[in-house]
């Protein structure tokens, strides 16, 4: 009864003065609601997990090898057998491959599609069940089985419009027939928002122990702990290690929760880093209000005296003051929570588009809501505990004294404004001073010179389908008539083709010098590799420094040649004298390069500084350009530069693929710059956010320290 007592008489005297309440609330309601919205984020990608039945028992498996410095690599489809077959840790473990699918038939036109292989009980690991249809069988995922497919919700609105009976029809998929027995449930795109489902059929490569491109994930036995489950695939491995020396050599297991997986290493950091910036948010905003109650406690220490005198404890009079602070901080949460809806929403806007992992939701759920009521409770309390105290520690007669003197304040309430004002100051340095070398960061990558033109650039990719494109001529047949049709069409001032777009990464190519001294295969040195046609480096504006760009005969037999950056040029040869030397590639397992060529290629030109990969990195990426011809490619990039504005080819670009294949599709068709603002959305996004934050307090405490000097 003596709170509700309390809770009527502080709200009636905040009613008694609504502008100071109203600066209050407004204050409270920034610091409390940034918090409620960056947690909110921090929430749905570290903390939620999968969205299935005990999403915290499914684990991904990979493999390391340290003694070679490779942290993070997939598994082979006979480790993921033996692993499967001998492990005790774990209820099942499945497996799957991510694919890119050209899908075709007589519904639409063709399309490209995210697909994945997956083995047989991944559905049934996950806890899925598809709407329509049914399951793959067991059978499915063993070679000579009929070809069968699973589609997601999304595809059969969109494309075969609902319709009940696509059970049973059949598609091309990559220009393999292909029969659709399952239609899985509306939001359901495991493992990284795929559309289409394949059986993971063990041929060609799955069959050899040292080719490791899938990925394992599994689900605990109950009781098992992370740990556990890790020595158990390590104590695997180690016999494997012992049985295939050649394949599986220093190869250990790891075990961390999928999520994880796919959102931590610098995702992690960057949301933890954001909940520590809306922290200090919260901190200046308590120190504000604090120091602001400080200097109302003036007016009210005639009626604090009074109170005292007639007997009120000072117990009495903490919990009164206390009280009115809470309801400030549950007012002022309740405006922040607004704001935070806000927020998620804009986030979540801003990052549609982006490749999330599909099981990412931005929606408050009652985890976030816990979070939000503890910390409009604890702020209360934080910034009302020391003018409470402050104002219920009275001398009866001295305070009647200072009031009728219409003193500023007693030595005590003004050592404490000055302790908050510090706090206030510091605070609000240390973030502004870190969001600025953040901003400072994200502004450096985000406007970092690319080496080539961005303006009037039209690119667009696309897969040919082995069974459709099986050898490197009929896939550079493909390639020509492509090139040639689209140097054709009015408004293209020239086209060329790479095998990486800029910023698109690149192959990772082993070489030897010659005239150095041949290493071993796991010995040699690798560099960024890039395949391109001859017109390359002038649609992208580049400048060949020394020696040619490549010509319509190189690549032919007796004619295999190269082209280096300066990087490349300087740390190989005298004075980056590369003209002429000769080199040869090889693949990661050390066997020669696919392309046609003999052993060595001839260097015959040299060009900038090119930035290809990692955009976080300050220095650009050693790197070899091969003509087409050497190497036989079916994911191909196309840029053309245009003399009128870009995007107005977009449609025709389609229509000249289409008049050559039907059945082939094109994806991303848009311009460079559309292209890079795409993939350098982390930095404008989170830029943008530390720098409303570090706002945020630079005004809060300007508003503090100019309402306590007032």
């Amino acid at each position: 009864m003596n709170l509700l007592q309390d809770a009527r008489f502080g709200f009636r005297m905040l009613l008694k003065s609504p502008a100071f309440t109203s600066v209050i609330i407004l204050v409270l309601a920034l610091g409390i609601g940034a918090n409620t919205t960056v947690f909110t984020l921090v929430n749905a990608v570290l903390f939620k997990g999968l969205p299935f039945v005990h999403p915290e028992e499914i684990m991904a498996l990979g493999s390391s090898n340290l003694t070679k410095g490779r942290e993070r690599m997939g598994v082979s489809y006979p480790d993921y057998r033996d692993w499967r077959a001998q492990s005790r840790s774990f209820k099942d473990l499945e497996a799957f491959e991510t694919v890119s699918l050209n899908v075709s038939d007589n519904s639409a036109l063709a399309e490209r599609l995210r697909g994945a292989r997956v083995s047989a009980n991944t559905f049934v690991l996950i806890g899925q069940k598809p709407i329509l249809g049914r399951d793959f069988l067991p059978a499915e995922d063993r070679p000579g089985a009929p070809a069968v497919c699973i589609i997601g919700y999304g595809i059969w609105k969109a494309r075969y419009g609902g319709d009940p009976s696509i059970i049973g029809r059949t598609v091309r998929l990559n220009e393999v027939p292909a029969v659709i027995v399952g239609v899985m449930p509306e939001g359901m795109k495991f493992p990284l928002g795929q559309d289409l489902w394949l059986p993971l059929v063990p041929t060609g490569n799955y069959e050899k122990r040292d080719w490791r491109g899938l990925n394992v994930f599994g689900r605990l036995l109950h009781g098992v702990t992370m740990a556990s489950a890790r020595a158990d695939l390590d104590t695997i491995a180690i016999r494997l290690d012992k049985e295939y020396p050649k394949s599986n050599q220093g190869l250990r297991a790891t075990v961390k929760p999928y999520n994880d997986e796919f959102n931590g290493g610098q995702i992690r950091v960057v949301f933890l880093a954001l909940l520590g910036a809306v922290a200090f948010v919260l901190l200046i905003a308590c120190a504000n209000v604090a120091n602001l109650l400080l200097s109302r406690s003036l007016s009210r220490s005639r009626e604090v005296s009074i109170r005292t005198a007639l007997g009120a404890s000072r117990w009495r009079l903490v919990r009164q003051l206390l009280m009115e602070s809470v309801l400030l901080g549950l007012i002022g949460g309740l405006v922040g929570l607004a704001l935070s809806f806000w927020g998620v929403r804009m986030f979540d806007l801003a990052v549609a588009d982006v490749g999330k992992p599909y099981w990412i939701k931005f929606t408050m759920d009652y985890t976030v809501f816990a979070y939000f009521a503890a910390v409009s409770l604890a702020t209360g309390l934080l910034f009302g505990l020391a003018p409470a105290f402050h104002a219920s520690k009275v001398d009866i007669n001295e305070a009647l004294k200072e009031g009728g003197r219409g003193t500023s304040g007693g030595s005590r309430m003004k050592f404490l404004s000055g302790a908050l004002v510090v706090v206030e100051l510091a605070l609000a340095v240390v973030l502004l001073s870190g969001a600025g070398l953040m901003i400072r960061s994200f502004l450096k990558m985000y406007t970092m010179d690319l080496g080539v033109r961005k303006d009037n650039l039209l690119v667009m990719r696309y897969n040919l389908a082995d069974a459709k494109y099986p050898t490197p001529e009929a896939q550079l047949r493909f390639h020509e008539r492509l090139l040639a049709d689209i140097q054709a069409t009015p408004g293209v001032e020239s086209v060329a083709m790479a095998s990486n777009l800029p910023m698109q990464g690149s192959y990772g190519w082993k070489y030897e010098i010659e005239g150095e001294a041949p290493q071993e295969p796991d010995k040699r040195k690798s560099a960024s590799g890039i395949v391109i046609t001859p017109q390359y480096f002038r649609t992208c504006g580049v400048q060949v420094l020394r020696g040619r760009a490549f010509s319509s005969s190189d690549g032919l037999p007796g004619n295999d040649v190269a082209i280096v950056n300066e990087r490349f040029a300087r740390e190989h040869w005298q004075h980056g004298d590369a003209i002429g030397k000769r080199m040869r590639l090889f693949k990661e397992d050390g066997k020669q390069s696919q392309a046609p060529q003999p052993e060595w290629l001839r260097v015959v030109g040299i060009v900038p500084q090119l930035r290809q990969n990692d955009p976080t990195r300050i220095e650009t990426d050693a790197l070899i350009y091969v003509p087409l011809r050497q190497e036989a490619l079916r994911f191909v990039g196309v840029i053309a530069h245009t003399n009128v504005p870009p995007s107005s080819l977009a449609a025709a670009f389609k229509k000249v693929v289409q008049k050559i294949d039907e059945n082939q599709p094109v994806f991303g068709v848009q311009t460079l710059e559309e292209m890079l603002v795409e993939q350098r959305w982390p930095f404008r996004v989170f830029g943008s956010l530390f720098a409303i934050f570090a706002i945020i307090a630079l005004v809060l405490a300007s508003v503090g320290i100019y309402a306590v000097m007032a």
